[in-house]
C-alpha cells in the first residue's frame, strides 16, 4: 500500500537501511527530497505508482565519499515504462541536481514492481555500467563525470519472486515485503517476526508495526481498497458493453451477407440486422452512460479536493481531458 510505504519511508534511519541495503553501498547521510506522488488505475488487481526522489551521500569502498540522486519508483505492473523514462528524464533537466563544483550528480533508478516480467526468477536484478575499450575489450577501470552524468546503474525488484528467497543478506531483508505473508482477509497485515531477520534490519519491522497500530493509515488503506475497487467496476462495465457492441455489430454484418445470398429471405434478414444495429446502439448508449458514471467520479474526486494531476493519473486520461470534464459543468 502506497500510504505504508511512504510512511516506512518517511522515517529518515528506515529509509537509509532499505535504500544502502538495495544499493549495496552505505549511505552516510539522506536527505528526502519533494516527492511527485500519482496514481494510475488498471484492470485487474489495479495499480499504484509512487515515487519518491533522495540525495544522498555514499562511502565508497576506497572511503571516499560521493553524492547521488536515488529516484524510487514503486509501481504493481512493469509496462508503465514511458512514466518511467519521464520520471527519469526530469531528473536529468532538475538544474539543483548537481555538486558544489556544478558537476551534474549521478541518478541511482530503482523499481519496485509488483508484477514480475522475466521468466528467470531473480527477485533483484542489479544493471552495472562498464567501461570497455570497443577495440580490445579491456575493462577501463578508471571513471570520469562526462560518462556518469550520462548513464546510469540501476535496480529493478520483481516482488512476486520475493517468496521464498533468502539466499543473500538482502534477500532476507526484501522478504519483509513478501506478500505472501498476508494473514488478513483485507490483505493489509503482513505475518512478521522481527527475530527472522537482521538485527540491524529490525527497526523495519518495528516501523511497519507501528504504523499498524494507526487509525489514520488503516483508512487510507481502506480508501486506497475502495478507489480502486471503484474504478474497476466502472472499467469493468465500459469494457463490457464495448465488446457486447462490437460483437452486436458483427453479428449484425453477417446477417446481412446471408441475405444477400438468400434473396428469397433477404427481408426477413435485413429485419434482424436491423434488430442487431439496435441492440448494438443500446449498448453503446450503455457505454455512454457508464463513461458518464465515471466522470461523475472524477467530479466527486475533485470535489473532495483531488487536483486534476492527479485524477488523471487514477483515470487513465490526460489532464486538459479532466479538466474538460470538470468544467463541462
Amino acid at each position: 500500500y502506497d500510504v505504508v510505504f511512504r510512511y516506512l519511508m518517511e522515517d529518515n534511519k528506515v529509509a537509509k537501511l532499505f535504500l544502502s541495503a538495495i544499493i549495496g553501498e552505505e549511505i552516510v547521510d539522506l536527505v528526502f527530497r519533494p516527492t511527485a506522488y500519482s496514481r494510475k488505475i488498471g484492470d485487474g488487481d489495479s495499480i499504484t505508482v509512487i515515487r519518491m526522489d533522495f540525495s544522498a551521500k555514499i562511502k565508497q569502498a576506497d572511503g571516499k565519499e560521493k553524492i547521488i540522486i536515488i529516484e524510487l519508483q514503486k509501481a504493481k505492473y512493469y509496462y508503465q515504462t514511458m512514466r518511467f523514462r519521464r520520471y527519469l528524464g526530469k531528473q536529468y533537466q532538475n538544474p539543483e541536481n548537481i555538486d558544489e563544483n556544478k558537476v551534474a550528480l549521478p541518478i541511482y533508478p530503482i523499481y519496485i514492481l509488483g508484477d514480475a516480467f522475466m521468466e528467470r526468477k531473480s527477485p533483484v536484478i542489479r544493471i552495472n555500467r562498464t567501461y570497455i575499450d570497443a577495440a580490445t575489450q579491456d575493462v577501463i577501470e578508471e571513471s570520469h563525470p562526462f560518462i556518469e552524468a550520462l548513464t546510469h546503474d540501476s535496480i529493478v525488484i520483481q516482488v512476486p519472486y520475493l517468496k521464498g528467497s533468502r539466499r543473500t543478506t538482502l534477500e532476507q531483508f526484501l522478504s519483509i515485503f513478501d506478500q505472501s505473508q498476508r494473514v488478513d482477509a483485507k490483505g493489509h497485515v503482513l505475518a512478521l517476526d522481527e527475530e527472522d531477520f537482521p538485527e540491524r534490519y529490525r527497526s523495519v519491522v518495528r516501523r511497519l508495526n507501528k504504523a499498524l497500530q494507526s487509525p489514520k493509515i488503516e483508512e487510507d488503506m481502506d480508501m486506497e481498497d475502495e478507489v480502486i475497487d471503484e474504478f474497476n467496476k466502472k472499467d469493468a462495465i465500459i469494457e463490457a458493453a464495448k465488446k457486447e457492441a462490437e460483437q452486436e455489430k458483427q453479428r449484425a454484418e453477417q446477417e446481412k451477407q446471408r441475405a444477400e445470398q438468400e434473396k428469397q429471405r433477404a427481408e426477413q434478414e435485413k429485419q434482424r440486422a436491423e434488430q442487431e444495429k439496435q441492440r448494438a446502439e443500446q449498448e453503446k448508449q450503455r457505454a455512454e452512460q457508464e463513461k458518464q458514471s465515471k466522470y461523475q467520479l472524477i467530479r466527486n474526486l475533485y470535489a473532495i479536493g483531488q487536483s486534476p494531476s492527479v485524477i488523471a493519473e487514477l483515470a487513465q486520461m490526460t489532464e486538459d481531458e479532466v479538466r474538460a470534464i470538470l468544467e463541462s459543468d
